[in-house]
């Protein structure tokens, strides 16, 4: 997996994501054009916890790293970011809040 793909994985969570992890964890820091975090995308990670898919840390740990991650432009989402990092502002993260939160970006 390259690193571009290794950012594809992480942006979509993808079936792939654990194997991005581990590429992005290796080369933090590559000079790539930054990939756009949409909110299209966050409306699937978010859907994936509705579905239980995933559970509130993988949320978590996924919005952190995208918040912080060079390599990818998270201005469209980083309020919704910045809420899931830190859960005080928004209550705690379960059904309902996550619902709210798609609510809110419709």
């Amino acid at each position: 997996m390259t690193y571009e793909q290794a950012l594809s994985q992480l942006i979509t969570y993808g079936d792939n994501i654990n194997n991005a992890y581990l590429i992005l964890a290796k080369q933090p820091s590559i000079n790539v054009l930054p990939l756009r975090a949409t909110k299209s995308h966050l409306k699937n990670v978010l859907t994936k916890f509705l579905n239980n898919a995933i559970d509130d840390d993988d949320l978590c740990l996924w919005a952190a790293i995208i918040e912080n991650q060079q390599a990818i432009d998270s201005y469209e989402i980083e309020d919704f970011l910045y809420a899931l990092n830190n859960s005080e502002l928004m209550g705690e993260i379960n059904k309902e809040s996550i619902t709210k939160m798609l609510t809110l970006l419709e």
